[in-house]
């Protein structure tokens, strides 16, 4: 489908003026459907601010098209059209023609296929190594999209934290071969739908256009063919949804649908607006109910309106878009921001639709909250069956997150430092697979890992965790570099990927443009990976660990005739291995590799005698 389609409405009435002169800023929004998603039933909302409120609609198809209902809105310029392609054949462009409050019938184009493309890959089974890349800082591979007319901010700054830098999706597709030689199984990018503000654009999280890709980042064709190009490398993409607010520019908030569709709306932004942020109330049994309101119902900041998804109106024009951009594009997972924020009724109404209509598809909640009972009670079949359906498979791992946060500032504990991570791993009894929980050490709103860390060993002893231990790892772009600043302000953990620029002095994509200190980091990384990707079968199934002996911890994954030992020692003193802990793991080992430094793996054994040093780490393949 044309991505065009929304932004054009045909006026046939070419004797009513006033209408002709706006026509441009017509919306059909989807702007096409397909007659074997969701049984072939759409609710289509078509926007115009001359429409006023429709005195009647036709469509010009009857080709397997059927007008089931029409309604206007609750607030003049729209109007909420039900169609029935499943009878389509073939692919057709239908009419939507609409008769305005005042002058003639005005005709909307409407894209109607038969069946869903296939476009997307198998189930992630796996758990492949996800990236998370933050598109305008990563690599500018159009610079023709630089500057782009009629957008409120212009051009680029990269001396400026806060500005566009130019990145966008031509880059990211530019770097897919980088990507896949790392190891990388699946691509988070934050969000690649328009946000046309005046400052501060650059991250996405701001919508202003539900159904259009950001100008400065690429056009849907170029998202398209990124995915497309992506599954080439056997790389899954992840969309980045946002759900519980979108930006006071949006162009249905500026020519509004329905007041109700915003909380706090009438007066706009005010700090007492603001959400409390404790998404623990949505969850807590004995939680009050203003508590609860202020959270749900609060703006995110001051440039994002929160959304009332219990609006049956806006909850199936935002579950519909979301199908849209799955069947549009073949994304193959979907990470949903702000989860808890959101309604939970009609947070779980949509992803559910999803589930349904792409089982395929991998989705994980963003849930900033501590505990894994609170991240638990989101996903799909959890162990105490709190809340309604969601259909999602996973969560962001903020209790492993956090955990692992302790261990780099305590070391060794009992249930604190090291003895955190054990503990957050003991409960996962509470999930119905904890493989699908996306295990992160940073992103683009904490701390670089590196830096949380504060010491090399520390922070490579994480990284081995990450990338070895259960779940489905995340990797922040950067990291495979040491990349290490801290989240004061944001803006400097979304710094610009060396070598992204045509200007820039050296390129990191590359051996020879990285620094000796770059690249180390970068061998560390791609040996972990390269185990990974080596063994696929042993990071599929579960894990065996043992709770630390002195701040000594160790798990180990298995593969048939393999098994993967990692031991990591948190204190700060060198300490003896648990040997009635390790030797089960080795006793019947026929061959044993170490991974270097370098992230070759070279033969070598592990003996009763044997030590870690103060916060080293030990990754083996152990053949059998």
């Amino acid at each position: 489908m044309n991505n065009t389609v929304h932004n054009i409405a045909c006026v046939f009435a070419l004797g009513y003026s006033a209408l002709a002169a706006v026509a441009q800023t017509g919306h059909v929004d989807p702007p096409g459907w397909w007659g074997n998603l969701e049984e072939g039933k759409v609710e289509v909302l078509v926007s115009h601010p001359a429409l006023g409120v429709p005195k009647d609609v036709e469509t010009d198809n009857d080709d397997g098209v059927a007008l089931l209902n029409w309604r206007p809105s609750t607030l003049p310029g729209h109007v909420w059209i039900e169609l029935d392609v499943s009878g389509v054949r073939e692919a057709t462009e239908v009419a939507l023609n609409v008769l305005p409050e005042r002058g003639r019938w005005t005709s909307f184009p409407f894209q109607v296929v038969p069946t869903l493309p296939r476009n997307r890959l198998d189930r992630w089974e796996e758990a492949p190594v996800m990236y998370l890349i933050m598109p305008d800082r990563f690599v500018n591979g159009d610079p023709s999209n630089d500057e782009v007319k009629g957008q409120l901010e212009r051009g680029i700054d990269r001396t400026e934290m806060y500005a566009r830098h130019g990145g966008d999706l031509a880059g990211v597709k530019s770097k897919l071969d980088y990507l896949a030689d790392l190891g990388i199984g699946a691509v988070w990018m934050t969000p690649v739908v328009a946000n046309d503000l005046a400052k501060t654009s650059y991250h996405g999280y701001a919508c202003t256009d539900s159904y259009l890709v950001d100008p400065r980042l690429g056009t849907l064709e170029m998202y398209k063919n990124l995915t497309a190009a992506a599954h080439d490398h056997g790389i899954r993409i992840v969309h980045d949804w946002v759900p519980n607010h979108w930006g006071n520019l949006h162009r249905l908030l500026t020519h509004p649908v329905d007041s109700a569709w915003v909380h706090n709306w009438a007066g706009g932004f005010t700090d007492e607006k603001r959400t409390n942020y404790r998404s623990g109330v949505v969850l807590d049994p004995h939680g009050q109910s203003p508590d609860v309101a202020g959270f749900n119902d609060g703006w995110f900041d001051r440039m994002m309106p929160d959304m009332n998804q219990a609006n049956d109106d806006l909850q199936r024009y935002m579950g519909t878009n979301i199908l849209w951009w799955m069947a549009e594009v073949g994304i193959d997972g979907l990470r949903i921001d702000t989860y808890t924020y959101g309604q939970q009724d009609a947070m779980a109404a949509m992803t559910k639709r999803v589930s349904e209509s792409f089982p395929q598809c991998f989705m994980f909640a963003e849930a900033w909250v501590h505990g894994s009972a609170k991240q638990a009670a989101l996903v799909e079949g959890n162990g105490f069956g709190w809340g309604p359906t969601t259909g999602l498979d996973g969560a962001v791992d903020f209790a492993w997150h956090f955990a692992m946060q302790e261990a780099a500032e305590q070391g060794e504990g009992w249930e604190h430092g090291i003895g955190k991570v054990y503990e957050v791993l003991v409960e996962d009894f509470l999930y119905p697979d904890p493989q699908k929980l996306v295990t992160f050490l940073d992103n683009h709103d904490t701390h670089r890992w590196i830096a949380e860390a504060g010491d090399a060993d520390k922070a490579k002893a994480g990284l081995a965790m990450l990338l070895m231990g259960r779940g489905t790892p995340c990797l922040y772009y950067g990291t495979e570099l040491g990349f290490d600043t801290r989240c004061e302000p944001d803006g400097k953990v979304r710094q610009d990927f060396p070598g992204g620029w045509l200007e820039d002095d050296r390129n990191a994509f590359s051996a020879e443009g990285r620094t000796p200190e770059e690249s180390e980091w970068f061998d560390h990384v791609h040996g972990l990976l390269s185990i990974r990707n080596t063994f696929p079968l042993a990071f599929q199934g579960g894990l065996e660990h043992f709770f630390p002996k002195r701040g000594v911890y160790g798990f180990s994954r298995e593969q048939d005739d393999v098994r993967i030992v990692t031991l990591v020692n948190a204190a700060n003193e060198a300490r003896p291995l648990p040997w009635d802990n390790v030797e089960p793991w080795i006793q019947d080992a026929v061959a044993m590799e170490r991974l270097q430094p370098d992230g070759t793996l070279t033969a070598d054994v592990l003996k009763p005698e044997d030590t870690l040093g103060a916060w080293s780490h030990q990754v083996w393949v152990v053949r059998r």
